[in-house]
């Protein structure tokens, strides 16, 4: 595909690194830095211009491209570039990255052809938002266009230790990825589970509520109350999702200016504490020892881990750190804290996930345990005349049929009916070549 990305920030960084191997790709952005450092590490076309300015897509080679991606840190930019790329360039599809929550709700979108919106404070909301759902789960992933859901779960309960994989699934139900001392693979059903292992399940969200309830013993079976550090753009937006589970919230805010903002957008709905986050007092003063769930919404990485061992030592049963760089990933996961992907981490993986879902492909993903792994998975639409289908040979992947709601193991040579829906898990490294058998079905 001719591929076009407005901002070579970090997001745009990561999209060009990740579609420059398969695709042509060109960046466009001012800071003349940044794309040299760019065009030094990958294949890409550089333009050097202003996103805002017409003048800069007449340098563009080509008049048809199959994606404009607008992934600069302003929304405005991102609008008008998305707005006067069309008066030079014939553009199959768009994708374009706002903060600003307020145009998911604006009519002036929807009225743009061939337009997909990524909202990352959203996002990165929503995704703490699920959590709560399942107060056990590490991390929970909705499979868009099903009602199937993919959880992580630490073992942290003797009872359980030392079990094979397979006496944890049934025909609802399958592990798919466990992530043991930084290491993610993909287990055999004699494979056995360990203390401290993140399991990642595979299946319907309410089976596994009722069945792995007591996994881990340090987690909460209820959410009540929660503390957020952090009242910017995402600390409020996952309060207001909270807020609209009925969970009794408390934001703690070192900024006045930014309490206030908090206190106007979610009308005193929470309680806003103005401090200094370095008060361990603040803890038994307000309560905040008290609540249930923790979460760490500062931008840097190392002011998250900082606040979620302090929570840990308060005794809160469940810290939430957003994780903004993927080098602090494993050592969350090593200190016991529950990682959250931040907004910039969320648009990234939410762009390429959405690539997937284009007209042209039938194939929907969703990556997981810090992008080591990839859910592919579709509904078959063909009418198959009955002849087999060989499966997917690849090493260290599970290949999954549901049919009747009842999962199963592909077995060899099966005959697909219309309507089965087809679930590959591999390892990310293996992602473009098995969408490609599944779109050779």
């Amino acid at each position: 595909m001719e591929i076009i990305i407005a901002g070579a920030g970090k997001v745009g960084f990561e999209l060009a690194r990740s579609l420059s191997g398969d695709h042509q790709v060109t960046v466009i952005d001012e800071n003349i830095e940044a794309l040299n450092r760019l065009q030094e590490l990958i294949d890409i076309l550089p333009i050097v211009g202003n996103v805002e300015d017409p003048i800069t897509y007449s340098r563009l080679p080509s008049v048809r491209a199959d994606l404009f991606i607008a992934v600069t840190d302003s929304d405005e930019a991102n609008l008008l570039a998305t707005l006067l790329i069309d008066d030079v360039v014939k553009i199959a599809k768009k994708v374009i990255r706002l903060r600003n929550s307020y145009f998911s709700k604006s009519h002036f979108l929807s009225n743009l052809e061939n337009l997909t919106t990524v909202f990352p404070f959203s996002l990165a909301a929503e995704t703490i938002g699920l959590l709560f759902d399942y107060p056990e789960a590490n991390n929970v992933k909705q499979l868009a266009g099903t009602t199937m859901k993919l959880i992580s779960i630490r073992v942290d309960n003797p009872l359980h230790e030392e079990k094979f994989v397979g006496l944890f699934e049934n025909t609802h139900i399958k592990i798919v990825g466990i992530e043991r001392e930084k290491q993610f693979f993909i287990p055999a059903k004699d494979e056995l589970v360990r203390h401290g292992d993140l399991l990642y399940f595979l299946g319907s969200g309410d089976v596994l509520k009722r069945m792995y309830h007591e996994l881990d013993m340090g987690m909460p079976q209820e959410v009540h109350t929660a503390v957020i550090f952090g009242a910017k753009t995402l600390g409020i937006e996952i309060a207001r999702i909270l807020i609209t589970k009925g969970i009794s919230v408390k934001i703690v805010e070192k900024s006045i200016t930014h309490c206030e903002e908090a206190s106007r957008q979610l009308q005193d709905k929470v309680l806003v504490i103005n401090s200094h986050y370095d008060e361990n007092i603040l803890y038994e003063e307000e309560h905040l020892a008290k609540a249930d769930v923790m979460i760490a919404t500062d931008k840097e990485d190392e002011a998250n881990i900082i606040k979620a061992l302090q929570a840990k030592e308060q005794g809160i049963p469940k810290v939430i750190a957003i994780n903004n760089e993927k080098r602090y990933y494993a050592l969350m996961h090593q200190l016991g804290i529950v990682v959250a992907r931040g907004p910039r981490t969320s648009a990234y993986y939410a762009i390429l996930e959405s690539l997937s879902s284009g007209s042209s492909s039938s194939v929907s993903a969703k990556h997981f345990c810090g992008g080591e792994g990839v859910v592919l998975y579709y509904v078959t639409t063909k009418v198959f005349s009955g002849h087999r289908r060989s499966p997917w040979r690849e090493e260290e992947s599970i290949l999954l049929i549901e049919r009747g709601k009842v999962w199963t193991l592909w077995e060899e040579k099966m005959i697909l009916e219309s309507g089965d829906k087809l679930c590959l898990v591999t390892k990310t490294v293996y992602e473009e070549k098995a969408r490609e058998w599944m779109e050779s079905l």
